[in-house]
């Protein structure tokens, strides 16, 4: 799993990525394609499939630590 930064907003339909610095490189998000969630103990844990116009991304997010991690990655061949 690799650390990442993300920039959400906020709205009345809930938490939304829309940039994504992972590495050197920050992404764009065009588009929030799912987002479900899953409980491990009492922590609820957020995943974000998200893409750009290129590329794929499922972003998970721990809500105990705040932390952001990039779970898959999908690019074109």
């Amino acid at each position: 799993m690799d650390s990442i930064e993300v920039i959400v907003t906020f709205s009345k339909g809930g938490v939304f990525p829309r940039v994504l610095r992972w590495g050197k490189r920050t992404y764009k998000i065009l588009k929030v394609n799912l987002i479900h969630t899953i409980k491990e103990g009492t922590t609820r844990i957020y995943f974000f499939s998200v893409s750009d116009e290129a590329n794929a991304w499922k972003l998970g997010f721990n809500t105990e630590t705040l932390k952001w991690w990039v779970e898959d990655y999908y690019a074109p061949p």
